[in-house]
């Protein structure tokens, strides 16, 4: 798995712009909040008017991603991971556009019902963020499967068991770990308490196999131990936790979707409002 970790480092390195993007979006979130009360822009006309219309149409350009993904037309039109990258750029520059339009105030109910809804959209938005590279390679690699998962922590087991062949200790430690680990027909409420609490365990175990480690001694280097330890664990930990993360992206996806619908509705009642009234 070290070439997904160093295809997922290198996506990082071409788009530099994100994490720069959303630090500078904050700052200029944070000054304009303070600022709200000096009425620098006007809604209705000037900069405040342009910022409404780019806003809007950066939030209408998002669609581009969704169909890139399923419009076989598209699928010659570069590497979905570019269009997830400005997805996710539009994703965070439109909403703060529209804010600095609305000069960060509720006004007439149509505004107010647009506004709520970009501001739902951008919070399921980031939320979504959070729950991809779960069942991903990253951001901008391709969706797990628990075949593949099953694969990478057999490989890290072979390597632990290879580090650690004089300690039938351990071995017997991590059976018996990934055992209950991943033991399948569980309720409901035993899942999610194994789901909160996996990481808290894995530590646990990590903590009793090094120490059997060390107080062995001998030929089994405790920093390769170590090495090949947290990468197993790490392997298991994504198996373990893969189905839930499955659960809550179907989740996300159903509550996603209509607020996207209700964004574009609201958008389109308030442009028509405005320039009709």
């Amino acid at each position: 798995m070290v070439s997904g970790i160093s295809t997922e480092a290198a996506l990082r390195a071409r788009l530099p712009l994100l994490p720069l993007v959303a630090l500078g979006s904050a700052a200029a979130l944070a000054w304009g909040w303070n600022v709200r009360g000096e009425y620098y822009l006007s809604a209705e006309s000037g900069l405040g008017y342009g910022l409404g219309i780019l806003g809007l149409s950066f939030m209408v350009l998002l669609l581009l991603y969704s169909l890139r993904k399923r419009a076989r037309a598209m699928r010659s039109w570069g590497p979905i991971r570019y269009w997830f990258g400005i997805h996710m750029f539009l994703g965070v520059v439109g909403p703060v556009a529209i804010l600095f339009h609305a000069n960060f105030r509720l006004g007439s109910l149509n505004s107010t019902v647009a506004l709520v809804c970009v501001i739902l959209v951008a919070a399921s938005g980031l939320i979504g963020r959070f729950i991809y590279p779960k069942i991903h390679h990253g951001l901008y690699g391709h969706r797990s499967s628990l075949r593949e998962l099953r694969r990478e922590a057999d490989r890290w087991r072979d390597a632990v068991d290879s580090a650690v062949s004089s300690l039938p200790e351990v071995s017997r430690e991590l059976a018996t770990f990934e055992t209950h680990a991943l033991a399948e027909g569980c309720g409901y409420l035993v899942s999610a308490w194994r789901f909160a609490g996996f990481r808290l365990r894995s530590r646990f175990v990590r903590r009793r196999c090094m120490r059997l480690v060390r107080v062995a001694g001998g030929a089994t280097d405790p920093s390769d131990a170590a090495s090949e330890l947290d990468a197993y664990l790490m392997a298991i930990h994504r198996i373990a936790q893969y189905s839930g993360y499955v659960r809550l992206f179907s989740l996300w996806h159903a509550f996603h979707l209509p607020f996207c619908v209700m964004l574009f509705l609201a958008a389109a009642v308030h442009v028509v409002a405005v320039h009709m009234y």
